[in-house]
């Protein structure tokens, strides 16, 4: 017989992670909205496309793709750093 959800390990592991990528979540999400404030202007003040900035642009946004999966149940692997960036 199974124990129940709060009776298991797994599940305590579980939400501490969860909880820390929820911190982590609110980080990249604030710095996702300036990085994305800072090359509208770029964009908008000269014709230089800021490529370094769309790949950090890009990078965040799949890390907070994975993190939202992980804390929805929808996966049970961790994002960064436990899988590659």
């Amino acid at each position: 017989m199974n124990k129940a959800g709060y009776q298991s390990q797994s599940f305590w592991i579980r939400l501490v992670f969860m909880l820390v990528y929820w911190g982590l979540l609110n980080i990249a999400l604030t710095l996702f909205g300036l990085l994305l404030f800072i090359v509208t202007i770029v964009k908008l003040g000269s014709k230089h496309e800021p490529t370094t900035l769309n790949g950090w642009l890009s990078g965040i946004s799949s890390f907070i793709r994975d993190t939202i999966k992980f804390l929805s149940f929808d996966v049970e692997d961790k994002p960064y750093p436990f899988k590659p960036w």
